[in-house]
């Protein structure tokens, strides 16, 4: 059996791979033994997992890539090929289809030179304690199949100690494909220590700002640092507030520059520097919005509905929701109602806008068969699925 092995110029072998007619197997024009693996490699791919031509190819390079900027060490009696098809096996009893081996290997190939007993049953079976089985087990790795390559076990102890408890730890995983078990390991609990000494929020309140948002709390805890120090100097929300979490979110996906020129946008519909800071300590997160999705929210806020800035400037909910989804259908209903006489008093957007769907349709819409066909229109549903809607809320 042919030994694994690549060179640095894995990916010029690539190159060399042609392809003769009535022949499915992919062949190299090179010599060498480098080239000779790749090709192998290759084949394995189609022979075994069903890979395209193109797609075996592809991965083949990713392997030798990864392998060469600090990837897999082999000894040089190992037999590869023996081992991948244990792996493949072993993937199968757990619960794998061939569709989701083949999705692992092309996002994460070092899998396939994984030692089952060693490596990968370990893996698993921690993943089994938390709870992980079956068809739930084989979507967290595909989603993320760096679980496969990183040790587990004092990522989960750091997840378990912060979120407390086995089913939140399911959660955080399943929520996020790019968590670094590494990372969280060494700097989740160090961090969220970080956090509650700089702003005395309680463990129940960040707890699901880490379910939802898990990688985000495993950065390097010296950067981890400066984000709570950015919440604070650049979008002015104390440390105490409960929109804190939320500006971490959102200084963590923007630079300065980024953010001001966000404020900038704010500015030339006529807001003050004062009214963006009142928004900002109400909203943090409105500042993730693109710089056109922004434009056109005010536009509609302003020039459209007439409404002043510093009435926005406290109005934070109308900077969580669509226009096209939620802001414009509820507003063009309450107006519809009003002409029709529907109803008497006057509703503000801005309450409206902040009901559940449910609640909204029990209240504005279901009870007045004359907006079915103006909502239905609006949110590009069917006055059947409202209709519907109604009944089942009555049994």
């Amino acid at each position: 059996m042919m030994k694994f092995g690549f060179s640095s110029n894995g990916f010029r072998c690539i190159c060399n791979y042609f392809f003769l007619p009535g022949f499915r197997r992919i062949s190299t024009s090179s010599s060498s033994n480098e080239g000779n693996t790749s090709s192998s490699f290759a084949n394995f791919l189609v022979d075994n997992l069903g890979f395209s031509n193109h797609q075996s190819l592809s991965t083949s390079a990713t392997l030798s890539s990864r392998r060469r900027h600090g990837g897999t060490k082999l000894v040089n009696n190992f037999n590869w090929a023996e081992n991948a098809e244990s792996v493949i096996q072993f993937l199968k009893q757990i619960g794998f289809q061939q569709s989701d081996i083949r999705k692992l290997v092309c996002h994460e190939p070092r899998i396939l030179l994984s030692r089952v007993s060693q490596t990968l049953k370990p893996k698993i079976k921690l993943l089994n304690d938390l709870g992980l089985s079956g068809s739930d087990l084989v979507q967290v790795i595909v989603r993320n199949p760096l679980i496969l390559r990183q040790s587990l076990g004092l990522a989960i102890h750091a997840f378990r100690t912060v979120l407390g408890s086995d089913e939140n730890v399911v959660s955080a995983i399943n929520k996020s494909h790019r968590i670094q078990f590494r990372k969280a390991a060494n700097n989740l609990i160090p961090n969220v220590e970080l956090l509650q000494s700089y702003s005395g929020i309680s463990g129940e309140k960040f707890q699901k700002h880490i379910i939802r948002h898990p990688s985000l709390y495993c950065m390097k805890t010296d950067l981890f640092q400066k984000i709570l120090t950015r919440v604070e100097k650049k979008l002015g929300i104390p440390p105490n507030s409960v929109m804190f979490l939320y500006g971490i979110q959102s200084v963590s996906a923007l630079s300065d520059q980024s953010i001001d020129d966000k404020c900038e946008i704010f500015k030339s519909f006529g807001w003050t520097q004062s009214d963006v800071m009142e928004l900002i300590r109400r909203n943090p997160l409105c500042l993730t919005s693109t710089e056109e999705r922004l434009k056109g929210k005010l536009d509609f806020l302003i020039n459209q509905l007439g409404y002043k800035p510093h009435y926005l400037a406290v109005q934070a909910s109308f900077f969580t929701y669509s226009i096209e989804k939620r802001l414009l259908p509820r507003y063009r209903v309450l107006q519809v109602l009003k002409e029709k006489g529907l109803i008497k008093e006057h509703h503000l957007l801005s309450s409206a806008s902040i009901l559940t769907e449910a609640n909204f349709l029990k209240k504005f819409i279901l009870p007045f068969e004359e907006i079915h066909e103006v909502y239905a229109q609006l949110t590009g549903s069917t006055v059947e699925s409202l209709v519907a809607g109604r009944v089942k809320g009555q049994i």
